[in-house]
């Protein structure tokens, strides 16, 4: 074999070589990295919310637990239901953000306000006036916003879901004005101020730590908690099917679980779990009362009323035929 044939037929092979030297090196670098350090996953497990999730993960970034949020819902639509941040969905796997790029590119991610909470319901005539006095419809999905007085007409109703996990069903002929909510680094800030109407809240996470600032404030009284779940209303004087309501003097409020603190000019009472009170115009420090048929009524957001009307279609059109 001459040498100009033999190194014709040896390029191929060493060719072949080359580009199988070239794979096993590709495997080497995999197997030394399995996995882009720049991201992090996990894997929703039960009884986990986006919320106790970042606090797990971002301890150190409590100032910014509202835009890690915003940016995990984002990055992860397939894993919330409506594109709702308290809507996760168990088993799912999320990418979650690498916490330096977030602030290398802070100036990208901000869009204005931080929402503090979204719409997750709402029925009847809902709306709120921005602190520049611009009014908007409130529907579901809507986000709301620090200065936002969020009102409800006669056939209002409202559900909010808040960053903190809290929840607020604002009920008719309500008027309430987000004072501050905020979750901080060196505590976190709850301010709410019920201007008439009534409400139920399930609280978050804010409220259980003792550096905590939670307050419900009303014309009455101001409710301060450490985790509970309460209904309260405050001079309402028309019940929420319109008709008049002769309990419209002073303020009610009930705690269906934990405890509350009411101050108000007269000082400081506690209220317990099952427990309901009232505090006349005067001022004067609460009495306990027995909750009388419809005075708080539950908040609902109208679907079971709807099932029923339905249902009773149903049967009128069956028995017609």
């Amino acid at each position: 074999m001459n040498k100009a044939y033999a190194g014709h037929y040896l390029k191929p092979w060493f060719f072949v070589t080359v580009f199988f030297i070239f794979l096993l090196s590709l495997q080497a670098v995999s197997a030394a990295t399995p996995f882009n350090v720049q991201k992090r996953y996990l894997y929703v497990q039960p009884g986990q919310t986006l919320f106790s999730i970042v606090k797990v993960l971002y301890p150190e970034q409590q100032d910014k637990w509202p835009e890690i949020i915003n940016n995990i819902v984002k990055r992860n639509p397939h894993a919330f239901r409506h594109g709702q941040a308290v809507n996760i969905k168990v088993g799912e796997r999320i990418e979650l953000p690498h916490i330096n790029s977030m602030i290398q590119n802070k100036h990208v991610l901000y869009k204005g306000p931080e929402a503090v909470g979204q719409i997750i319901t709402a029925r009847g005539k809902t709306f709120a006036i921005s602190p520049k006095k611009v009014n908007r419809p409130l529907l579901v999905g809507s986000e709301i916003y620090v200065g936002d007085r969020i009102f409800t007409g006669v056939d209002g109703f409202l559900r909010l879901s808040m960053i903190d996990d809290a929840q607020i069903d604002l009920r008719c002929n309500s008027e309430m004005l987000i004072e501050d909510y905020r979750l901080l680094r060196a505590g976190n800030r709850s301010v709410l101020y019920l201007i008439k109407g009534s409400l139920r809240k399930i609280t978050g996470s804010i409220g259980k730590l003792a550096t905590d600032v939670y307050e419900m404030r009303t014309p009455m009284a101001t409710v301060g908690v450490r985790g509970t779940e309460y209904a309260i209303r405050v001079l309402q004087s028309h019940g929420c099917d319109g008709s008049l309501d002769v309990n419209s003097d002073g303020l009610f409020v009930k705690v269906d679980r934990g405890a509350i603190d009411l101050k108000n000019q007269k000082g400081v009472s506690q209220l317990t779990e099952g427990n309901a009170a009232h505090i006349g115009a005067n001022n004067a420090g609460p009495n306990g009362i027995n909750v009388g048929s419809g005075l708080f009524g539950a908040a609902d957001d109208g679907e079971t009323s709807s099932w029923w009307w339905w249902l009773l279609g149903i049967l009128l059109i069956a028995a017609a035929v």
